[in-house]
């Protein structure tokens, strides 16, 4: 094999991956070939006795560089490819465990079971596909590998953020909830007996009732829009007293509502100022 077709035939061996990864660079080989392959045509076409292989000698030469160019431009391309899906997959990878913490510290009573399976089920899809850009790399189909790891970090990334919304709007509800129960407002969820009459269930203002017998205990409404739907007696209680009655902590300026007794009362609480007013309502 003559020096013209070694060099050419360096340039075939590298075509395939020269179209994947170095297009540019080998573009330039094969320009510096058909300048190569022109200069071989016009020596070929003169006169035996005056033909000059200087010139050839220069673009085989010049082939030769460009092709050496192609090689370690399809090489840095490779390593910048394995570099850059490398950093998605670790970026991937962070997604994951962040999306895996901030699901375990959701209270299991703001959280769905289905919900919860169904971010798994999403995070699991996701370490699957980085399985899968591991194999890629492994096989050297590069660019595949990129495309799987881009893929399975924006999956990750769309779980966290439905994660987060999700979150925000828990913390929305629960601000909501703590506001409402500052206000004195609460849910009954069952009918119940307030001094004596049916009280429906449903979402009511508590409000402390002017007079009363202050001593034992005094009257709270239940306030439904703007009319009193029901009023109970409540007993007074100081915070020092409250251990006694319950041991699910304090409340503070707010309300609420506990069932009692295996659910055959419900425990209507309202605290302000340091002082508690326990209003016992059974079930109507």
């Amino acid at each position: 094999m003559g020096p013209v077709d070694a060099v050419k035939a360096r340039l075939v061996a590298v075509e395939a991956e020269a179209d994947t990864y170095a297009a540019e660079a080998y573009g330039n080989a094969e320009d510096a070939v058909v300048q190569l392959d022109a200069e071989v045509q016009a020596q070929a076409e003169s006169f035996a006795l005056v033909r000059n292989y200087d010139r050839t000698n220069e673009l085989i030469d010049s082939v030769g560089t460009v092709v050496d160019a192609v090689e370690e431009a399809i090489s840095s391309e490779k390593e910048r490819l394995r570099a850059e899906t490398g950093r998605v997959v670790s970026s991937a990878e962070d997604e994951i465990a962040t999306a895996r913490v901030s699901i375990a510290e959701v209270p299991e009573d703001d959280l769905p079971e289905e919900q919860s399976l169904a971010w798994g089920a999403d995070l699991n899809e996701v370490e699957s596909s980085l399985g899968e850009t591991g194999r890629l790399l492994a096989g050297n189909q590069l660019i595949n590998a990129q495309n799987e790891a881009n893929s399975a970090l924006a999956s990750a990334q769309g779980v966290n953020r439905v994660i987060s919304s999700f979150l925000a709007e828990v913390e929305r509800l629960r601000e909501e909830e703590a506001a409402r129960q500052a206000r004195g407002e609460i849910t009954i969820p069952s009918a119940v007996l307030a001094d004596g009459e049916e009280l429906s269930a449903g979402m009511y203002l508590l409000r402390l009732a002017d007079g009363g017998p202050e001593s034992s205990g005094r009257w709270v409404e239940f306030v439904s829009g703007e009319s009193v739907a029901g009023r109970g007696l409540a007993i007074i209680m100081s915070d020092d007293q409250i251990s006694v009655v319950s041991e699910s902590g304090m409340v503070r300026n707010e309300a609420r509502v506990e069932m009692l007794n295996e659910a055959d009362y419900v425990r209507v609480w309202l605290n302000r100022d340091g002082v508690n007013y326990l209003v016992y309502l059974p079930l109507a």
